[in-house]
């Protein structure tokens, strides 16, 4: 999924948060719970493949320095040599590298701010389930 279409998902789910909300006011405490209780799982669901992601981003780099430090030493003269002779050609796999970097970032940070939606949209049920339960307690109790 490239960058804009987890934008455009992401944009999405706000509107399914805000929809949700509205559509919350007008339904009875069971049906909040029970939207709670889904929208808890969406997001538990959501946690874990943002940790399973995040995991094998942890095991790649890891991997990946480990890999560095390994052969440092001739991957140095290595670049040493290339600087020399294409520089042009460093810059622009370098600037590559760099740029799947901050691609990869960038869908790891979408990627919490979607689960963050999920809890927000838990936590924004919960919240209107909880006043709903407030005002009712409020409108039976006696006057004093």
């Amino acid at each position: 999924m490239t960058l804009s279409e987890q934008v455009d998902s992401l944009q999405a789910r706000v509107a399914e948060l805000k929809t949700s909300l509205d559509a919350s006011r007008k339904e009875t405490s069971e049906q909040i719970k029970a939207r709670i209780a889904a929208a808890k799982a969406k997001a538990d669901a959501t946690r874990a493949a943002v940790a399973d992601k995040a995991a094998d981003t942890a095991d790649r780099a890891d991997s990946q320095w480990q890999s560095f430090k390994a052969d440092v030493s001739s991957k140095m003269d290595e670049m040493k040599t290339r600087i020399d002779r294409q520089r042009d050609q460093q810059d622009v796999k370098a600037a590559e590298r760099d740029a799947v970097r901050a691609e990869d970032n960038a869908a790891d940070s979408l990627d919490f701010a979607a689960w963050a939606i999920d809890v927000a949209e838990a936590d924004v049920l919960d919240a209107v389930d909880a006043r709903a339960w407030a005002d009712a307690r409020a409108a039976a109790s006696p006057p004093g």
